[in-house]
């Protein structure tokens, strides 16, 4: 088309002045004459001829008689193509060239390559359910499809959906199918083996898990964690929580240093004895055992009767043991005046002879 053809087919409304000469030389008026505006040529296709005119020839098609050409309504995605073929979807469908058979205005074909036909059985998934495929979650895919991880022939959404206990963690997957080895899962996940899940136990409080680390503690003391006295509940924890007591600082709970002869507890009070020493518990000879316990027991002699151990008497100087025979002086005279028959307070066999008669 020429440049002038083109300005001239697109014109805009306009006027077009005049200037009229009357028949003296003095006389004269302006006319405006209106132009009319003309029609800009419709060419989508930009091949040079009207739409209408390739519609009229064949040139191009409309099958959907809306006065575009079809290949117009495709590119500018006023009609889908999705198989390509140069035809609106609407129209390969109404033609009965492509099937639909959802009615959702995708040609069957198209829905095919997007896996809409899970059991590759040549009819759209929800066109089957339709049919009467069970579809027990209402998701438009045939059961047969959907995930049955115990292969019990129910969908797995639809037994938890039935029995909600099945999924303890609400995670959407059968919990035994998570913990069973034999269907993929893994085992460590039920480590007591009561066919719960862990993570459920503890959550529910059927177990515990003093230390956070998302085991069960019964699972941890059986793989070797310390629980020293046999309580269920990890030594680590006790104490962390102060509820098991080491007042030694040896790690191990006192109770436990107690029960394996590790600490004695000569009196009784749980509390083992070098604990008591450490706070102000007699031994006087330093040998860990406390006093009141040893002269109780009869393993520490207190001949005097003062409370104290006759060898602290002794070591103190608050007995005399001239003999070093390791009983103060005064228990032996009170057995046996004649061992002082002076009554100096001194065994006679200690004091040095001055009569040479």
């Amino acid at each position: 088309m020429s440049p002038l053809k083109s300005m001239v087919r697109n014109l805009v409304p306009a006027f077009i002045l005049c200037l009229v000469i009357g028949a003296s030389s003095t006389a004269s008026a302006m006319v405006l004459i209106p132009v009319l505006p003309m029609i800009p040529m419709l060419d989508c296709n930009n091949n040079g001829t009207e739409d209408a005119t390739d519609i009229a020839n064949g040139t191009s098609q409309d099958c959907n008689s809306n006065g575009i050409p079809d290949e117009c309504d495709i590119t500018a995605e006023t009609s889908q193509d999705c198989n390509t073929n140069g035809v609106p979807d609407s129209c390969d469908i109404s033609a009965g060239a492509s099937k639909d058979c959802d009615n959702n205005g995708v040609p069957d074909i198209c829905q095919f390559l997007n896996d809409e036909d899970c059991n590759n059985n040549g009819i759209l998934d929800p066109c089957e359910v339709a049919l009467g495929a069970p579809d027990c979650n209402g998701n438009l895919v045939p059961d047969e499809c959907d995930t049955d991880c115990d292969s019990n022939g129910t969908v797995d959404e639809c037994e938890i959906t039935a029995d909600p206990t099945k999924d303890c963690d609400v995670d959407g997957s059968l919990d035994l199918c998570e913990y069973s080895s034999e269907l993929g899962g893994d085992d460590s996940l039920d480590c007591n083996n009561n066919n719960v899940l862990d993570s459920c136990d503890i959550s529910s409080g059927t177990s515990l898990d003093c230390d956070a680390n998302g085991i069960p503690d019964e699972c941890d003391i059986s793989n070797g964690a310390a629980d020293c006295d046999s309580d269920g509940a990890l030594d680590s924890c006790e104490l962390t929580a102060g509820t098991g007591l080491d007042c030694n600082s040896n790690g191990t709970l006192d109770n436990c240093d107690i029960s394996t002869a590790t600490s004695l507890d000569c009196d009784g009070n749980s509390i083992p004895d070098d604990c008591d020493i450490t706070n102000g518990a007699v031994d006087c000879d330093a040998d860990g055992n406390i006093d009141s316990c040893e002269l109780t027991a009869g393993t520490g002699l207190d001949c005097n009767s003062n409370g104290t151990l006759d060898n602290c008497d002794i070591s103190t100087a608050a007995s005399s043991d001239c003999d070093t025979d390791g009983v103060p002086d005064e228990c032996q005279i009170a057995a046996d005046a004649s061992l002082d028959c002076d009554l100096d307070g001194v065994l006679k066999s200690c004091e040095t002879d001055t009569d040479t008669d």
